[in-house]
């Protein structure tokens, strides 16, 4: 059986921000794509069947995204420096199970991604394994 590449989606204004997850993303197995649209993501349902999303999106943004988003709701991860107890209760209401606080500590980004379930043929690389030196399994320093 031929194995699937594991896509991660990066929807982020911040180049550094960008750069970080597209390093930690790549040890982590994953082919790394950056979005200026969510609409791209709607010729590439495939893709992110088996894979996710990463975006820090306006709250009032994503209002308009919703229908879409919903649609990849397991798939996708919401960073944001506004995430308040409040805001995460409603979020999870509406189905956004995996919200991360910027800036992003890399360890709860591991940890959303582990709660992702990427199908069996979907390439799973280094996510159950540590991996000595690797930015997530690093303590302390400053997220992303």
């Amino acid at each position: 059986m031929k194995e699937r590449i594991r896509w991660a989606f990066i929807f982020d204004k911040d180049e550094f921000v960008r750069l970080s997850l597209n390093k930690i993303l790549k040890k982590y197995g994953f082919q790394v794509e950056e979005i200026e649209d969510f609409s791209q993501l709607d010729r590439r349902k495939k893709d992110v069947k088996g894979g996710m999303i990463l975006a820090d999106i306006d709250i009032e943004a994503f209002e308009g995204w919703f229908p879409l988003l919903k649609k990849w709701n397991n798939r996708f991860i919401l960073m944001s420096p506004l995430i308040t107890e409040e805001l995460t209760l409603r979020l999870k209401k509406i189905g956004i199970q995996h919200i991360i606080k910027k800036p992003v500590d890399p360890r709860e980004l591991r940890k959303n991604i582990r709660k992702i379930s990427f199908p069996d043929a979907v390439k799973v690389g280094l996510l159950g394994k540590k991996k000595e030196g690797s930015h997530f399994d690093q303590k302390g320093g400053e997220g992303i």
